[in-house]
């Protein structure tokens, strides 16, 4: 084969290439010519430490890259926490025996996200990769308990109390206590986020967000967060997440 040829058949392919990404882009979601220029949707969010529920928002650049704004709520579990139940008493609740404090993260900040492979013309999945980063502020609630409390050797009641490992033994706690209790007690413990990872689009149409997110997220903060009380406890969070979104591409009116 000859040099013209080769550069020829080299053209040609690269053209063809160029072409067949054109249609891939325009199969990933867009019309020849149209870009929906705000994007919204909302999601779950599964980790290696609880669950969480988020928003996600802002402005499409162009056909392959869009950032904005992230809001995420998610309660965060140790990886040490058994459940347990105490047997022979009516109506009583589970309960994790030496944790401290129920624990949430608020996460709030930038989001970026561009295409990597888009969606062929004859449906599919389109692929990406996003990153996050942003305020991450940390809230402790006390974990309250049922609890026998003696007023004699023989006369005992069931109370509740905030749960203290100096105080209450395991032979002591009857269940759970309410969920209402320690919100004046509530802790605040300001830190930061940061994550990525990859997204699958499963959208049918223009206007329609159907994504799945798997990635991980590193929080950390200037203290260590008190969630257990005979286990170590640390100053971040290092957690992997499967997160799925719906939603919608629009143009603001």
């Amino acid at each position: 084969m000859n040099s013209k040829n080769f550069i020829f058949i080299s053209l040609l392919f690269i053209s063809s290439v160029l072409f067949a990404q054109e249609d891939i882009a325009i199969g990933s979601g867009y019309e020849r010519g149209t870009l929906l220029k705000r994007y919204f949707s909302v999601g779950a969010n599964l980790n290696t430490q609880g669950w969480g529920l988020l928003a996600d928002f802002g402005k499409n650049a162009n056909i392959f890259n869009n950032y904005g704004m992230l809001i995420e709520f998610v309660d965060v579990h140790s990886y040490k926490e058994i459940k347990l139940r105490r047997e022979g008493i009516i109506n009583a609740k589970s309960f994790v025996y030496g944790k401290l404090n129920y624990v949430y993260l608020l996460r709030t900040g930038f989001k970026s996200a561009s295409l990597l492979y888009s969606k062929p013309y004859w449906g599919g999945v389109a692929v990406g990769r996003f990153y996050s980063f942003g305020i991450s502020s940390c809230f402790t609630k006390p974990v309250y308990l049922q609890v026998q409390k003696y007023d004699s050797y023989y006369d005992w009641n069931i109370v509740e109390e905030r749960y203290n490992p100096e105080k209450h033994s395991i032979d002591d706690i009857l269940g759970r206590g309410s969920f209402l209790s320690g919100f004046d007690k509530i802790k605040y413990y300001p830190g930061i986020y940061l994550q990525g990872g990859f997204s699958f689009d499963f959208n049918e149409s223009q206007d329609q967000i159907r994504r799945l997110d798997i990635g991980a997220s590193l929080d950390l903060f200037l203290q260590k967060i008190p969630i257990m009380a005979y286990e170590k406890n640390n100053f971040y969070f290092l957690t992997f997440f499967l997160k799925y979104n719906i939603g919608q591409n629009y143009n603001a009116k």
